[in-house]
């Protein structure tokens, strides 16, 4: 789809646009509104993170801030499917597929897609009714599918990525959550 494509560059570009403080300050306000909103995720044991690429938020700062919760990281595969497992500490990470950190499938144990909780999703861009727009690759919409029933999907980007419109295709997951150094909104 060439919109998506032409808004994708687009927001690369506002994305990097970003300087490492704002993002860092942005960073730190996300993982700080999640922390405060804890309650509107009841029985939480078991969250999927991901590491941050580029100007992407880091939300490192949640091993520290949920210590007595399981924190999931997700693994590319090169059939384009996403396997999550569990990380200690973002130390023990290793560069994989497309040069992102990602577990070691030696050292850290998978975990169940349908064991998980909630999903921090990242993207390119959102929009307040919970559209996302990704990467391109699907990886996450496809891991997304296999989710449980109760478990929540957020939205996690800086508050330059919220759009108002977001061409949208079928196979597109919609979050239940958009998380931004503004806030947390609830979709719908």
């Amino acid at each position: 789809m060439k919109a998506k494509s032409l808004l994708r560059k687009k927001m690369r570009n506002t994305i990097n646009s970003a300087t490492r403080a704002e993002v860092d300050i942005a960073s730190e306000k996300i993982c700080l509104q999640l922390i405060q909103n804890q309650e509107l995720f009841p029985k939480l044991s078991t969250i999927a993170i991901y590491s941050a690429y580029g100007n992407e938020v880091d939300l490192q700062a949640l091993h520290g801030l949920l210590p007595d919760k399981v924190l999931t990281y997700p693994l590319c595969h090169p059939d384009s499917r996403l396997s999550f497992h569990k990380v200690p500490h973002p130390d023990s990470l290793i560069s994989g597929m497309f040069g992102i950190l990602e577990p070691s499938p030696a050292q850290h144990t998978e975990v169940s897609v349908e064991d998980i909780d909630l999903f921090l999703c990242p993207g390119l861009a959102f929009t307040q009714n919970g559209v996302r727009l990704g990467q391109g690759k699907g990886f996450y919409d496809r891991a997304l599918e296999r989710k449980k029933a109760s478990a929540q999907i957020v939205g996690v980007a800086m508050a330059r990525q919220i759009l108002d419109d977001i061409p949208r295709e079928n196979h597109d997951l919609d979050m239940d959550y958009i998380l931004t150094d503004e806030g947390l909104y609830q979709v719908g």
